[in-house]
């Protein structure tokens, strides 16, 4: 008979992989005497059979129905079950359905109207919102789900990105075998950003101050059943900030080690459109020496600019295009996958020490503003669409009213430049008073993400063996 398993985690998203695997968190709990498993899309990642075999984990596959009928159901369950006139993620993204789209499909162009307009109807007639509920569940309840989990055997199934079709049906189908559940999220924006979570469960793990009060707010999950924990993939930014290592990356990048640097953390298009001609800018500034004459400019692309459905490659040649002695492009280091954003091992520590030794950071409203406030980097964050003005669905400056950003901005942990005179401003005030804010960023990271200790991963597994505890004494009880 098969030996059960202790902690099942479920990951769709490479980035939860690096948080459960880059981290040792999977490993730390073998170490314990616990038997692990992963459940992903692809058996055959490469990061992922090396980091299991590794590590002592068993890798199990699950894939999602991918046909019309599934992909309409993730489409539409934002109009029956959120305000979304009222969240501006996925306000923006209704607006994208509706403008953005190239598809010829009738069907395709004239879907966000449809259901938009049930949207309306709901406030009359609630009961269609709970008709779409019932649906839902027989939409999760899929049996191959069940058979995975059935396969695997776990005490306890753990979630990372639950709004995610495969989760949601790994979840459900965990719950109908009785197996204890709990949601440790992959990313800050999850609870405000992604929607309503198809199916919730008995515990939850908590960056910080915020994703706790979050969890209170939005599904009215008690206290006691949340485990405040920090973030196990932002350990190693304690122990770079600690002693940061960043010259000979510098050296491979063709730069000087000794100068220093702006390092600008990309996003994808349809989050900056325009934010090659920013890239542009401020490579034209470095060589012109505005900010000074040794200033050096690093340029990371996000994964969504150079791999998956969002990648925008005409934007390849235009990065290579602004190369030169100050100003150099860090590509993120992925490999081909059915999980998106697969990182390789070495590329959070090459990210960490970057961020480190830069003077100031940039981005565009990404995770990495977090990343540096935990090596106490100040960060910019670019709100603009260079000298053009954008409808708000296509422009940059909408997520600055996402919730989980406003939030941040609010906290004061980031400078936000709406225009190319406040990004010079910013920059300039960075350059000179380096520790500018830093109380203030101090105090915004600790809401955001608890103690920066590096402790996070110890942490969560402490939280897990509790959990475990849990659910295992009964069955000593009845013993």
């Amino acid at each position: 008979m098969k030996d059960r398993i202790d902690v099942c985690y479920l990951i769709s998203h490479g980035f939860a992989s690096r948080m459960i695997f880059q981290t040792g968190l999977l490993e730390r709990l073998v170490e314990q005497g616990k038997k692990v498993a992963v459940i992903a899309p692809d058996r055959e990642d490469p990061n992922l059979v090396e980091y299991c075999a590794k590590q002592g984990v068993e890798l199990y596959e699950f894939r999602a129905p991918n046909n019309l009928f599934t992909v309409d159901y993730m489409f539409r369950r934002k109009y029956f079950l959120e305000d979304i006139r009222n969240n501006p993620g996925l306000w923006a993204k209704h607006l994208r359905a509706v403008y953005g789209t190239r598809s010829l499909n009738p069907y395709f162009r004239l879907r966000p109207y449809w259901y938009f307009w049930t949207y309306k109807l709901i406030g009359y007639f609630p009961g269609i919102r709970e008709r779409f509920r019932k649906q839902e569940n027989r939409i999760l309840d899929y049996d191959k789900a069940v058979e995975v989990i059935d396969r695997v055997q776990p005490a306890l199934v753990v979630a990372t990105y639950p709004v995610n079709l495969p989760e949601s049906m790994l979840l459900k189908a965990a719950q109908k075998r009785g197996r204890a559940t709990a949601i440790h999220l992959l990313s800050w924006d999850n609870i405000t950003c992604k929607g309503a979570f198809p199916a919730l469960a008995d515990y939850y793990i908590a960056w910080g101050p915020v994703m706790k009060e979050e969890f209170q707010e939005y599904y009215d999950i008690p206290e006691e059943r949340i485990f405040s924990c920090g973030v196990p993939h932002f350990d190693m930014h304690y122990d770079t900030r600690q002693a940061p290592d960043y010259q000979e990356y510098l050296r491979d990048l063709g730069l000087e080690p000794q100068a220093p640097y702006l390092f600008v953390a990309m996003s994808s298009p349809n989050f900056a459109p325009l934010g090659m001609d920013i890239i542009e800018w401020l490579a034209a500034k470095v060589r012109d020496n505005a900010f000074g004459a040794d200033l050096q400019l690093i340029v990371r692309p996000h994964p969504q600019n150079v791999q998956g459905s969002q990648a925008d490659l005409s934007w390849l040649p235009r990065l290579e295009a602004v190369k030169g002695p100050r100003v150099a492009i860090d590509y993120p280091s992925v490999v081909e996958s059915q999980l998106p954003w697969s990182m390789q091992d070495h590329d959070m520590k090459r990210l960490s020490n970057l961020l480190a030794g830069a003077a100031v950071t940039l981005n565009y409203g990404s995770t990495v503003a977090i990343d540096a406030l935990m090596v106490d980097k100040p960060a910019i964050v670019i709100a603009f669409d260079g000298e053009e003005e954008l409808p708000w669905w296509q422009s940059g400056r909408r997520q600055m009213e996402y919730v989980h950003y406003r939030k941040l901005i609010e906290l004061g942990g980031v400078r936000v430049a709406y225009s190319y005179d406040q990004l010079d401003e910013h920059l300039r005030y960075y350059l000179e008073y380096p520790d500018g804010d830093l109380d203030v960023r101090q105090q915004a990271l600790y809401q955001e993400c608890g103690e920066n200790d590096g402790q996070a991963t110890k942490r969560v597994a402490a939280a897990l063996s509790e959990i475990l505890e849990a659910i295992y004494e009964p069955v000593k009880s009845q013993s």
